[in-house]
């Protein structure tokens, strides 16, 4: 068993900084600088968790991240330069908080895909979550590693293999709660996790893995108590944490959710050399830098106002030496980049983020394509109409009513990204995905609106979408009284789609600016004045996410 010392938080930097050289920094699909082939071993470990079915993102932000095909591209890139094993925290399989019946069909089909796309990749093990069980135990693809259960049904035994000359054991613990819906008999999962890495290291395991889809506190416990190298969280990871976590003598891991991002531990063993330590890498780093620029910042606000004030001059001597030794240490970090210890067995971690700009692997995203073609197909065939008319209650009428009143503002709208809502979905086949419709038609889900599949002259964001059901309006030829539309239009009515899952740039005031104008609401547009727009920040914000996504492709 490799062992490791309890490192402080900071400490692990140090010990990167006291090896700094010139060489260049490791990155995604990198060889490690300054390690002696001959005598190395070397092994990349990709770990994942809670992608809950999600192939791809939603495209509709500046900068999405995610995409089984691009991790399929990461992935072969790595494994130009060495050996590479996956495994799966667990959630592989189906979304969080369930599904409607009409949506079941074709989550079942993307769990599918994901079985049998990842496994040709190469996915060594996978853990057990409770939203994997959604369709049930017999459902379960791939079998699942659990050494708290007895193997059989969706439960495999452990894994134990050689990968880059290391030999690997990799083993699972499922949650206690998840007894009644496996109908089997869950033992507790620390004690379970202490007798299955036992018996993986005399089996003769020089690294172990364990994945827990278990609470955070139980997590750290099998990382404490188990002999383990690390420990792969596989519940509520979120957007993941960029640095292993020393836990005893293991090292607790976490990727981000639904794919966005991967994660990479790079394992480098030495003859002779018991203790595997964190060597920080290039992107601890420059986690280390921003963290020290934010405590300088602090600092010096401090002093300012301490000075003011007249604080104790001893405690404020102490505050000035820790402000030095914070920019002494800025300075050692920033003398040259990372490089890989010169002696000692060691790691490094970091999360991958799967972004627009990293390359398909082009086999996936054929077979991507050809599964939305078939969950659209499914979608559209026993899609259930709108809600009907009812007497007495405003429907839609569609733009053309619309502008036959109103051509200027319909001649002003067809300059809008609105009008362009339903082409995008056309481009990339998610015209019956119902992840995807809702937000680029009029009515959606409203009585006498638009629903899966019936969306006929009601495509792309029309005119009702903002400002209601048009039927009355038109009926009263504009002359009713109150008026039967909206004229305001609240902030609230944008929010239903521009939220921070689709539309990570939206202003009210800046977008509206985009949709107002001559022929519709100038009175309004004079009013916002001059200021950013929708366009503007969208354009701002494409141009960081591609400077980003040079840069991440850099490391490729």
């Amino acid at each position: 068993m490799f062992s490791r010392a309890r490192p402080t938080r900071f400490a692990l930097i140090a010990v990167v900084v006291a090896r700094l050289a010139a060489a260049g920094a490791l990155g995604v699909g990198a060889a490690v600088a300054g390690a002696p082939a001959s005598k190395d071993r070397h092994l990349t470990i990709f770990y994942t968790a809670e992608a809950h079915g999600t192939l791809e993102p939603c495209g509709c932000t500046s900068d999405p991240l995610g995409d089984v095909a691009r991790y399929a591209s990461v992935v072969r890139a790595a494994r130009k330069t060495g050996d590479a094993i996956l495994v799966d925290a667990g959630g592989l399989s189906f979304p969080e908080g369930g599904a409607s019946a009409r949506e079941r069909a074709g989550n079942a089909l993307r769990a599918s895909f994901l079985a049998t796309e990842l496994g040709k990749l190469g996915l060594h093990a996978v853990g057990l979550a409770d939203t994997d069980l959604a369709a049930g135990p017999a459902a379960v693809r791939p079998a699942r590693l659990a050494a708290n259960v007895a193997a059989g049904g969706p439960i495999a035994p452990s894994v134990l293999e050689s990968a880059g000359g290391v030999k690997v054991g990799v083993f699972g613990v499922v949650d206690p709660a998840l007894s009644s819906t496996l109908g089997a008999k869950v033992d507790e999962p620390v004690a379970a996790a202490r007798r299955e890495a036992e018996r993986l290291r005399k089996a003769g395991a020089e690294l172990v893995v364990a994945l827990a889809p278990v609470d955070r506190a139980v997590a750290r416990r099998i990382a404490r108590e188990a002999a383990v190298d690390f420990v792969v969280l596989g519940r509520q990871v979120a957007g993941g944490a960029p640095r292993a976590d020393a836990v005893g003598h293991a090292f607790l891991v976490s990727p981000a959710d639904e794919l966005q991002r991967v994660g990479r531990i790079d394992v480098v063993l030495r003859a002779g050399s018991p203790a595997l330590v964190d060597a920080g890498g290039a992107e601890a780093t420059q986690l280390r830098l921003g963290e020290i620029d934010y405590a300088l910042g602090r600092l010096d606000d401090e002093l300012a106002r301490w000075e003011k004030s007249g604080g104790d001059a001893t405690f404020v001597a102490s505050k000035r030496q820790e402000r030095a030794s914070l920019a002494a240490e800025r300075g050692r970090l920033t003398a040259a980049p990372w490089s890989a210890p010169a002696t000692g067995s060691y790691f490094t971690n970091q999360l991958v983020p799967l972004r627009r700009s990293l390359p398909r692997d082009p086999a996936i995203a054929a077979a991507m394509k050809k599964l939305d073609a078939e969950i659209g197909k499914l979608n559209l065939k026993d899609a259930p109409p709108p809600a009907p008319r009812e007497p007495g209650r405003a429907y839609y009428v569609g733009m053309d009513k619309c502008v036959s009143c109103h051509e200027p503002a319909g001649i002003f709208w067809r300059g809008t990204v609105h009008a362009q809502a339903w082409k995008t979905l056309v481009d990339v086949g998610k015209q019956a995905d119902y992840k995807c419709v809702s937000c680029h038609v009029t009515g959606y889900g409203e009585v006498g609106g638009t629903s899966l599949g019936f969306t006929k002259k009601l495509e792309n964001i029309q005119c009702e979408q903002c400002h209601g059901p048009g039927s009355a309006h038109v009926a009263g030829e504009g002359l009713e009284s109150p008026p039967a539309i909206q004229l305001d239009v609240p902030s609230s009515v944008c929010t239903t789609c521009h939220n921070e899952h689709h539309s990570d740039t939206f202003n009210y005031n800046a977008y509206l600016r985009d949709v107002v104008g001559p022929g519709h609401g100038m009175s309004l547009r004079k009013k916002l004045g001059d200021g950013p727009t929708g366009r503007t920040l969208r354009r701002d914000a494409l141009a960081k996410a591609k400077a980003a996504g040079a840069a991440t492709l850099k490391k490729i």
